[in-house]
């Protein structure tokens, strides 16, 4: 379908959800720890949630506007509103939860590979139960990373890693903290109770299709103990990037 016909079409009573995989190209995959929701131990999460009515709205006028540049605008895209819509979501959900802010950068949120493309249809790879997956390459520029000390005072949150990275987040009451996963395996472990445990296994899908990269040749580090619901330890230790660790992130970088 053209761009046109796939704007009347009405996505919201479809209860869509937008999910990413943010990735620092030395320190790996961010994963955010809650410990508050009633039905589920504490577990670790992706940055996403449900795209609301207003997130499509935006969508749309955005693409009846024909002065907007098409960079957010995936052009083999089968149903542009929905990935525009989802990729306002996944914005708007990350600065929610996290602080970082990139809802004028739409461009860096990539559409995951989840299975081979199909007759051209874009759309259908990044998407996996009502949910839609992207990546973002993260850079230090994104964090929090002046400060340390005042910052923490206010609320600002270093991460579990034992020996954090000096890289720190706004978080949202409903995150207790968060995590650098350098080994998209093991986060697929850690992610098996979010979201029904379909962002676990759309990470596995995602690493497949080689679209997630590992990340630990880029640091020094031991072997984890990761237990959720209880102190890190044993975690990545500080590494200078190099070259090399920016060429380990996806190519979105």
């Amino acid at each position: 379908p053209t761009i046109m016909s796939d704007l009347n079409h009405d996505y919201t009573n479809d209860d869509y959800r937008a999910f990413l995989f943010g990735q620092h190209p030395i320190h790996g995959l961010l994963l955010l720890y809650c410990s508050r929701k009633k039905k589920k131990p504490p577990h670790f999460q992706a940055p996403g949630g449900h795209v609301d009515k207003e997130d499509f709205d935006a969508a749309l006028a955005r693409l009846q506007d024909t002065s907007i540049s098409s960079s957010s605008v995936d052009e083999d895209s089968s149903h542009p509103l929905l990935l525009l819509a989802c990729k306002i979501g996944a914005a708007r959900e990350l600065y929610e939860e996290t602080g970082i802010d990139l809802r004028n950068d739409l461009h860096r949120f990539q559409p995951v590979l989840l299975r081979s493309k199909k007759d051209g249809l874009f759309t259908t790879s990044c998407v996996l139960k009502h949910r839609l997956f992207f990546r973002v390459c993260f850079t230090d520029d994104d964090f929090v990373t002046q400060g340390f000390d005042s910052m923490v005072a206010l609320g600002i949150s270093q991460s579990m890693n034992t020996e954090a990275p000096m890289l720190m987040l706004k978080l949202s009451e409903e995150h207790q903290g968060f995590l650098f996963e350098p080994d998209p395996r093991r986060a697929v472990d850690l992610l098996v109770q979010h979201s029904g445990g379909k962002v676990s296994t759309a990470l596995d899908m995602a690493i497949a299709q080689g679209e997630i990269k590992d990340v630990t040749a880029s640091l020094e580090r031991n072997e984890p103990d990761v237990i959720v619901g209880h102190p890190m330890s044993n975690e990545a230790k500080d590494h200078t990037e190099t070259e090399k660790g920016v060429l380990d992130c996806f190519e979105c970088c």
